[in-house]
């Protein structure tokens, strides 16, 4: 009975796969195909009959191949094992269909003995899986767009937003007719420090300091024209601290008219910088150059624009009228202040051009010489500034006719050197008598007498120095000032004219200090000449019983010696003329004699030995005068 049963199943099994849609294929381990069913031809295109004895591995997708072999190993692996697997499968136009394939293991059954397959066509599927693959791709890529331009465009929008705010132009939106404030920039809480502005309020509650100015009727005619408004420099009185005081600023403006979707003004952008500091620079500069210009055209002073090297390029009538030289001259390029300048003045020149390209003019005015047309010397002072920073070989020269001033000073000079001449004679002689009659007297009992020749000689050592320095005047003046060149102890020198001015005094106290143990060669008088001078200073300008202190030192190659008083003390303002000739520090309320000789001399003499002399003072505090001399 039950082998009856197993021949009806077999027979049953048999019209099933016979008549089944899908293509049945029992194949060995080794994938050969021992029998392919009917449907074989309509899944496959293989007739049943050319698809067996074949191995279905050479159909498969090399792709797919070690997948379906895989599957095939987990069948065999138990009897009655299923598995299933989706591959590519070669039809017979060699173009690939997809099938899922079911192999399940039938060999322990000895009417079959083979792995039982199932082909499935899925190609339908797979393309609308595929398709469906690619529609969620589409979908994700379109969403992934959509959210990288909205993030872009918040971004964006931020980024206008923080170029809005920061703009270094004041910014605001205004809407309607009303002009309502809707945006406003940090530019204008600049402006309005103090100020709080209230959105969706109008412009005139904004800003109530502008009213009665024009700004707000020009916003309004935006409105009804949509044309933009443009004002420059547009000068506006703002009350910057809303303390209720408005100053004037200058601003560049701008109304821009913003349209809706039917074209009509819905709002206005309004832009503004301000240009005050600029403004006012540009009208400094202008003031500056009408001055400049009237000073030129005064005819008060020589005037030229030149080149460092000495090119001029320009010059007013007075120059050319100093020089000797004419217009036509000037054009032709003939005037040239380098080669108008005699060769002692080289120097001069070089440092002036040396200050200026460093500090863009000339620290002091400098006298000098030009070569007049004719071939005579004019003497002039001359000082420059540079024009540009930017182009510093260029610059504007001032230069003031010398020779009347130059004239008087030789004639003042002439003056002094004959006058102390014709003095020195008589004076001489009346300072013999004098000391004879005071021999004489030291013998008799006149004691008023000898008082009065003591009081005479006194002033005629007085009056024998003031000849005595106003002949050296003269002979610096005319380079006759003759230094003997022999050396001697400094510590010798000080020390003993302390002596010789102390012995003069008896208000002031001269405490020397320190030693130099230096030579120096050079006049020993002169130098001595140079201490009387600062410590008789010292002595005048102090206040009785006032210490005087005189200390030396020494720098390096340099011996200092330094006089130092406690007396009334000298402003800064006299500091760079104070060793000028007949310079003097005038003040009613300090009625101090003097000529203002010594202080010159001082210098020519410690400049003459190749020194130094200056001095630190303030007014009240006293002062230090000290010069400096090269060691041998």
């Amino acid at each position: 009975m039950a082998t009856n049963d197993y021949v009806q199943n077999e027979a049953f099994f048999q019209t099933l796969i016979e008549h089944s849609a899908n293509a049945i294929v029992l194949m060995q381990p080794d994938g050969c195909i021992a029998y392919a069913s009917p449907a074989t031809a309509s899944c496959t295109g293989y007739p049943p009959e050319e698809f067996a004895g074949r191995n279905s591995f050479t159909f498969i997708h090399p792709d797919d191949l070690v997948a379906v072999q895989a599957a095939l190993a987990t069948v065999m692996a138990l009897a009655n094992r299923t598995e299933s697997v989706e591959y590519r499968f070669r039809r017979t136009s060699g173009s690939y269909s997809w099938f899922r394939g079911t192999f399940t293991n039938l060999l322990f059954r000895p009417a079959v003995h083979a792995i039982l397959s199932t082909m499935c066509d899925i190609s339908e599927q797979k393309r609308a899986e595929e398709l469906l693959r690619k529609n969620e791709e589409s979908s994700r890529a379109l969403l992934a767009r959509e959210q990288a331009v909205l993030r872009q465009e918040e971004e964006v929008s931020r980024h206008l937003n923080d170029l809005f705010m920061q703009a270094p132009a004041m910014v605001c939106v205004l809407q309607g007719s009303e002009h309502r404030l809707e945006l406003v920039n940090d530019a204008y809480r600049q402006l309005y420090p103090r100020r709080g502005f209230v959105l969706e309020a109008t412009v005139r509650e904004n800003w109530p300091d502008l009213e009665d100015q024009g700004f707000f009727e020009e916003l309004d005619r935006v409105y009804q024209s949509g044309k933009a408004y443009v004002a420059n420099e547009k000068l506006a009185m703002v009350d910057r601290e809303d303390s209720g005081v408005r100053e004037a600023g200058y601003f560049n403006i701008v109304y821009q008219p913003v349209f809706d979707a039917q074209g009509s003004v819905e709002g206005i952008i309004v832009y503004v910088m301000e240009v005050t500091e600029q403004v006012l620079a540009r009208k400094r500069i202008q003031e500056s150059e009408a001055r400049l210009r009237r000073l030129i055209d005064a005819n008060i002073v020589g005037v030229t624009f030149c080149t460092l090297d000495g090119h001029i390029n320009e010059a007013n009538d007075v120059f050319l009228q100093m020089v000797g030289y004419t217009r036509e001259d000037l054009r032709a390029g003939s005037i040239d202040w380098a080669r108008m300048t005699p060769p002692e003045y080289e120097e001069l020149d070089a440092q002036a051009v040396r200050d200026l390209r460093a500090q863009g003019a000339i620290p002091r005015p400098y006298e000098k010489a030009y070569w007049r047309k004719n071939g005579t010397l004019l003497s002039v002072v001359v000082t420059a500034a540079a024009l540009d920073e930017a182009n510093p070989n260029e610059c504007i020269a001032f230069i003031l006719d010398n020779s009347m001033q130059r004239e008087l000073d030789q004639r003042k000079d002439d003056f002094i050197s004959m006058t102390s001449h014709e003095l020195k004679t008589p004076v001489t002689s009346i300072k013999g008598l004098t000391q004879v009659l005071l021999k004489r007297f030291e013998q008799r009992d006149e004691p008023d007498i000898k008082r009065m020749l003591v009081i005479m000689d006194m002033q005629l050592n007085k009056l024998t120095k003031l000849i005595g320095d106003l002949l050296d005047i003269s002979k610096a003046q005319g380079g006759r000032l003759i230094m003997e060149q022999k050396p001697f102890d400094l510590d010798t020198l000080v020390s003993e004219t302390i002596e010789q001015v102390q012995a003069t005094t008896t208000t002031q106290h001269i405490k020397l200090i320190g030693k130099t143990n230096v030579t120096i060669m050079g006049d020993r008088d002169r130098v001595g000449q140079v201490i009387v001078n600062l410590l008789s200073n010292a002595i005048k300008y102090s206040p009785r019983n006032s210490p005087i202190v005189v200390k030396v030192f020494r720098e390096g190659r340099q011996a200092i010696t330094w006089i130092q008083d406690f007396g009334i003390g000298i402003d800064l303002s006299h500091h760079d003329k104070l060793f000028n000739q007949f310079y003097r520090v005038t003040d009613p309320r300090e009625p101090y004699p003097g000529l203002g000789i010594g202080l010159y001399l001082s210098r020519q003499i410690v400049e003459r030995h190749n020194g130094k002399i200056w001095l630190h003072s303030k007014k009240g505090e006293g002062s230090i005068f000290a010069f400096s001399l090269p060691v041998v």
